[in-house]
């Protein structure tokens, strides 16, 4: 009996994060310009929506940068596959403003830090593997 008990106290010590393979996804965002706006970042789990599209964002987060840095978490995210969309917004709209060819107005990234010159970057080549804990540090580009 005491065995027994021992046993599901121990278990029930165990950090639920490693229980259910959940943790947290640390962004480090760096080379922020100077200007006024909110940082958003937007965790995708799949294709659909990446990168614009946050409707299908599993998460969401933002805030201000500090000496061109911003530091957030994701968190209480499942092991998978994922890939993140960021962008400054500037202006305080809450989207990415484009030009006429749909060239970003704003500063942007993507985790993996991959840019196409004449196109958005693909959920593919953006995405990485998510364990326990990850860090990740993406490079604003205007």
């Amino acid at each position: 009996m005491n065995l027994v008990l021992f046993m599901i106290l121990s278990f029930l010590s165990v950090p639920t994060s490693h229980v259910m393979g959940q943790g947290e996804i640390k962004v480090r965002v760096t080379e922020v310009s100077k200007k006024k706006g909110e940082v958003m970042l937007a965790l995708f789990a799949s294709p659909k929506g990446f990168p614009y599209e946050t409707s299908y964002a599993i998460q969401k987060i933002k805030g201000n940068a500090v000496n061109g840095v911003i530091e957030l978490n994701f968190s209480d995210i499942r092991r998978g596959t994922y890939a993140i969309a960021l962008f400054h917004d500037t202006n305080g709209d809450g989207k990415l403003n484009t030009n006429f060819m749909g060239i970003p107005k704003e500063g942007y990234g993507v985790s993996n830090n991959t840019y196409n010159t004449f196109s958005a970057p693909g959920y593919k080549e953006s995405s990485f593997t998510h364990n326990d804990h990850t860090e990740l540090t993406i490079q604003m580009k205007y």
